[in-house]
Protein backbone atom coordinates (compact mmCIF):
# COMPACT_ATOMS: atom_id res chain seq x y z
CA UNK A 1 0.00 0.00 0.00
CA UNK A 2 3.06 1.98 -0.77
CA UNK A 3 1.78 5.88 -1.53
CA UNK A 4 -1.68 4.97 -0.61
CA UNK A 5 -3.45 5.77 2.62
CA UNK A 6 -6.34 5.44 4.32
CA UNK A 7 -9.01 8.77 5.25
CA UNK A 8 -12.12 7.30 7.18
CA UNK A 9 -13.44 10.71 8.68
CA UNK A 10 -16.96 10.30 10.31
CA UNK A 11 -17.45 13.85 11.59
CA UNK A 12 -16.48 15.53 7.70
CA UNK A 13 -18.47 12.39 5.72
CA UNK A 14 -14.85 11.45 3.93
CA UNK A 15 -14.54 8.45 3.22
CA UNK A 16 -11.99 6.98 0.78
CA UNK A 17 -7.95 6.01 -0.15
CA UNK A 18 -5.58 9.31 -0.75
CA UNK A 19 -2.64 8.72 -3.13
CA UNK A 20 0.48 10.47 -2.72
CA UNK A 21 4.01 10.83 -4.42
CA UNK A 22 6.61 12.82 -4.74
CA UNK A 23 9.68 12.32 -6.55
CA UNK A 24 12.32 14.49 -7.07
CA UNK A 25 10.55 17.90 -5.30
CA UNK A 26 7.58 17.12 -7.37
CA UNK A 27 4.30 16.01 -5.50
CA UNK A 28 1.36 13.80 -7.22
CA UNK A 29 -2.11 13.74 -4.76
CA UNK A 30 -5.39 12.49 -5.13
CA UNK A 31 -8.29 11.51 -3.30
CA UNK A 32 -10.62 8.45 -4.58
CA UNK A 33 -13.64 8.44 -2.66
CA UNK A 34 -15.85 5.60 -1.75
CA UNK A 35 -18.87 7.13 -2.64
CA UNK A 36 -17.32 8.00 -5.82
CA UNK A 37 -15.76 5.38 -7.21
CA UNK A 38 -18.92 2.78 -6.05
CA UNK A 39 -17.32 1.46 -2.52
CA UNK A 40 -14.37 1.36 -0.58
CA UNK A 41 -13.19 -1.91 -2.86
CA UNK A 42 -13.18 0.14 -5.94
CA UNK A 43 -12.39 2.92 -4.93
CA UNK A 44 -9.26 1.04 -3.84
CA UNK A 45 -8.22 -0.21 -7.02
CA UNK A 46 -8.66 2.92 -8.94
CA UNK A 47 -6.51 4.70 -6.12
CA UNK A 48 -3.91 1.66 -6.90
CA UNK A 49 -4.31 2.31 -10.41
CA UNK A 50 -3.69 5.90 -9.97
CA UNK A 51 -0.25 5.29 -8.19
CA UNK A 52 0.83 2.30 -10.45
CA UNK A 53 0.43 4.99 -13.53
CA UNK A 54 2.15 7.86 -12.05
CA UNK A 55 5.30 5.83 -10.67
CA UNK A 56 5.68 3.68 -14.46
CA UNK A 57 5.80 7.42 -15.77
CA UNK A 58 8.09 8.79 -13.52
CA UNK A 59 10.60 5.02 -14.13
CA UNK A 60 10.47 5.29 -17.84
CA UNK A 61 12.20 8.74 -17.97
CA UNK A 62 13.98 8.49 -14.45
CA UNK A 63 17.32 7.08 -14.64
CA UNK A 64 18.38 5.18 -11.58
CA UNK A 65 14.98 5.60 -10.55
CA UNK A 66 15.39 3.63 -7.36
CA UNK A 67 18.40 5.63 -5.93
CA UNK A 68 17.40 8.75 -4.56
CA UNK A 69 18.70 12.35 -6.23
CA UNK A 70 21.55 13.79 -4.48
CA UNK A 71 22.31 16.91 -5.85
CA UNK A 72 24.32 18.52 -2.92
CA UNK A 73 23.89 21.73 -0.76
CA UNK A 74 24.85 24.96 -2.06
CA UNK A 75 28.26 25.67 -1.77
CA UNK A 76 30.32 29.09 -1.07
CA UNK A 77 29.73 30.60 -4.40
CA UNK A 78 25.96 29.19 -4.31
CA UNK A 79 26.12 26.20 -6.51
CA UNK A 80 24.85 22.58 -5.47
CA UNK A 81 28.50 20.19 -5.61
CA UNK A 82 30.88 23.25 -6.71
CA UNK A 83 33.23 24.79 -4.47
CA UNK A 84 36.20 27.29 -4.36
CA UNK A 85 39.09 27.70 -2.73
CA UNK A 86 42.26 29.50 -2.38
CA UNK A 87 45.70 27.78 -1.93
CA UNK A 88 49.18 29.45 -1.16
CA UNK A 89 51.57 27.33 -3.19
CA UNK A 90 55.40 27.82 -3.56
CA UNK A 91 57.72 27.37 -6.65
CA UNK A 92 61.15 28.47 -6.72
CA UNK A 93 60.86 29.91 -3.70
CA UNK A 94 58.35 32.36 -5.07
CA UNK A 95 54.95 32.09 -3.06
CA UNK A 96 51.98 32.28 -5.49
CA UNK A 97 47.90 32.22 -4.65
CA UNK A 98 46.47 28.81 -6.79
CA UNK A 99 42.48 29.86 -7.14
CA UNK A 100 40.74 26.53 -7.68
CA UNK A 101 36.85 25.00 -8.55
CA UNK A 102 36.08 21.77 -7.35
CA UNK A 103 33.42 19.85 -8.61
CA UNK A 104 31.75 17.02 -6.72
CA UNK A 105 29.20 14.41 -7.96
CA UNK A 106 28.59 10.64 -7.32
CA UNK A 107 28.66 8.54 -10.23
CA UNK A 108 27.28 5.51 -7.79
CA UNK A 109 25.97 4.85 -4.55
CA UNK A 110 29.28 5.05 -2.27
CA UNK A 111 31.63 6.76 -4.73
CA UNK A 112 32.91 10.09 -4.68
CA UNK A 113 34.30 11.80 -7.49
CA UNK A 114 35.63 15.61 -7.51
CA UNK A 115 37.83 17.09 -10.56
CA UNK A 116 39.35 19.98 -10.48
CA UNK A 117 39.06 23.11 -12.32
CA UNK A 118 42.04 25.61 -12.38
CA UNK A 119 42.03 29.03 -12.64
CA UNK A 120 44.94 30.53 -14.70
CA UNK A 121 47.06 33.18 -13.31
CA UNK A 122 45.91 36.83 -14.55
CA UNK A 123 47.66 40.41 -15.31
CA UNK A 124 44.97 42.27 -13.61
CA UNK A 125 41.69 42.30 -11.71
CA UNK A 126 39.39 42.29 -14.88
CA UNK A 127 41.15 39.62 -16.78
CA UNK A 128 40.51 37.06 -13.43
CA UNK A 129 36.83 38.54 -13.01
CA UNK A 130 36.86 36.92 -16.99
CA UNK A 131 38.96 33.70 -16.06
CA UNK A 132 36.59 32.73 -13.21
CA UNK A 133 33.61 33.47 -14.90
CA UNK A 134 34.85 31.13 -18.28
CA UNK A 135 36.29 28.43 -15.61
CA UNK A 136 33.15 28.79 -13.62
CA UNK A 137 30.71 27.98 -16.83
CA UNK A 138 33.33 25.25 -17.25
CA UNK A 139 32.64 23.50 -14.05
CA UNK A 140 28.82 24.12 -14.16
CA UNK A 141 28.50 22.44 -17.46
CA UNK A 142 30.60 19.46 -16.56
CA UNK A 143 28.60 18.75 -13.09
CA UNK A 144 25.38 19.16 -15.23
CA UNK A 145 26.81 16.96 -17.87
CA UNK A 146 27.90 14.56 -15.35
CA UNK A 147 25.04 14.77 -12.77
CA UNK A 148 22.16 14.48 -16.25
CA UNK A 149 24.39 11.37 -16.99
CA UNK A 150 23.77 9.92 -13.48
CA UNK A 151 19.82 10.68 -12.61
CA UNK A 152 19.05 11.42 -16.38
CA UNK A 153 15.64 13.52 -17.26
CA UNK A 154 15.26 14.08 -13.35
CA UNK A 155 18.07 16.12 -12.82
CA UNK A 156 16.66 18.17 -15.91
CA UNK A 157 13.45 18.60 -14.26
CA UNK A 158 15.30 19.13 -11.09
CA UNK A 159 17.11 22.36 -12.92
CA UNK A 160 14.21 23.64 -14.42
CA UNK A 161 12.39 23.95 -10.86
CA UNK A 162 15.27 25.46 -9.87
CA UNK A 163 15.88 28.38 -12.02
CA UNK A 164 11.96 29.37 -11.81
CA UNK A 165 12.24 29.28 -7.72
CA UNK A 166 14.92 31.71 -8.12
CA UNK A 167 13.38 33.78 -10.64
CA UNK A 168 10.60 34.27 -8.21
CA UNK A 169 12.86 34.71 -4.74
CA UNK A 170 14.68 37.29 -7.52
CA UNK A 171 11.88 38.95 -7.97
CA UNK A 172 10.27 38.94 -4.59
CA UNK A 173 13.61 40.33 -3.69
CA UNK A 174 13.49 43.35 -6.11
CA UNK A 175 10.20 43.79 -4.84
CA UNK A 176 10.99 43.99 -1.52
CA UNK A 177 13.72 46.12 -1.39
CA UNK A 178 11.72 48.82 -3.89
CA UNK A 179 9.18 48.53 -0.79
CA UNK A 180 11.83 49.75 1.71
CA UNK A 181 13.53 52.41 -0.33
CA UNK A 182 12.35 56.28 0.87
CA UNK A 183 10.34 58.00 -1.96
Amino acid sequence: MKNISRIDQPSKNTFGWFVRIRRDGRQISKFFSDGKYGGKDEALKKAVSFRDEHIAEWENFAKNHSRPMHVGTRSNIGQNGISYTQKKKKRNDKEYIEHVFSVCYSPEKGVNKNKTFYIPKSKNNAEFKRNFKAKLQEAIEFRDEMMHKIYGLRYVNFKLRKKKADEVAEVTKAKKEKKQRPA
